[in-house]
């Protein structure tokens, strides 16, 4: 029942998530110049440090349709992992949050800071108030992750490894802790390298070019969260 339940709420999550990855994919500043890359192709710079923004599908039902999908798989083993009230609750914010992430950075390779701050706020607050968190283990975690990611950033300048790269794997480290940080950023780094090497052996990208990193930040996020557990609910 509950699963159902959960499902039946990560579907409408998806409707809402599928409409902000397009409004903050694109932001106001760039409006006019996202409408016209989406005609014409072409591709302007972003915000964040080293980041394009390319072409948004033409077909955006079937991104719709696809988040709404993924939502709603995820959204619905939330309650096999987690019980109570407040941990349903979180959780299914830090899906949310990991989403929109990936979303974003697919779209623009942009991971938005209206997303990332609040998230890390967040999470910090959590951990904080959780009864079985260490808001040192929490802090500790998000040093951990958000800085070993902070180290390419600065040596590439943002190029191919963007500050709100740095920030997404922060909130990861914060929201699940420093004793299951190590197993997200191997997930990242394993998942992103594969990636990176597939699609430059087939020529899908070329060196130098740039590749979204957020959805590995967040699929190794995801998958710690529901395998070993968050900073203040180990499995």
């Amino acid at each position: 029942m509950l699963i159902g339940l959960f499902a039946i709420i990560g579907l409408v999550a998806g409707v809402a998530l599928e409409a902000l990855m397009g409004r903050l994919a694109w932001p106001a500043d760039h409006a006019g110049q996202a409408e016209d890359a989406d005609v014409q192709g072409a591709t302007v710079l972003a915000a964040e440090a080293g980041a394009l923004v390319v072409a948004a599908e033409a077909s955006h039902w079937r991104r719709r349709v696809l988040v709404m999908g993924v939502a709603a798989g995820l959204f619905a083993v939330i309650p096999v992992r987690y019980d109570g009230v407040a941990e349903l609750a979180i959780i299914a914010a830090y899906v949310c949050v990991l989403l929109l992430c990936a979303g974003t950075d697919l779209i623009s390779y942009r991971v938005p800071n209206v997303v990332t701050y609040p998230a890390i706020v967040g999470a910090i607050v959590v951990g904080a108030l959780m009864p079985d968190a260490d808001i040192l283990e929490v802090l500790a975690g998000g040093a951990l992750t958000g800085g070993v990611l902070l180290v390419p950033s600065l040596i590439t300048g943002g190029i191919g490894m963007g500050m709100g790269d740095v920030k997404l794997a922060a909130f990861v480290g914060l929201a699940v802790g420093f004793t299951h940080a190590a197993p997200a950023m191997l997930i990242m780094a394993i998942g992103g390298g594969a990636v990176a090497v597939f699609l430059l052996v087939t020529g899908l990208r070329k060196k130098g070019e740039p590749i979204p990193y957020a959805p590995f930040i967040s699929a190794g996020g995801l998958a710690v969260l529901f395998w070993q557990g968050a900073a203040f609910a180990s499995l």
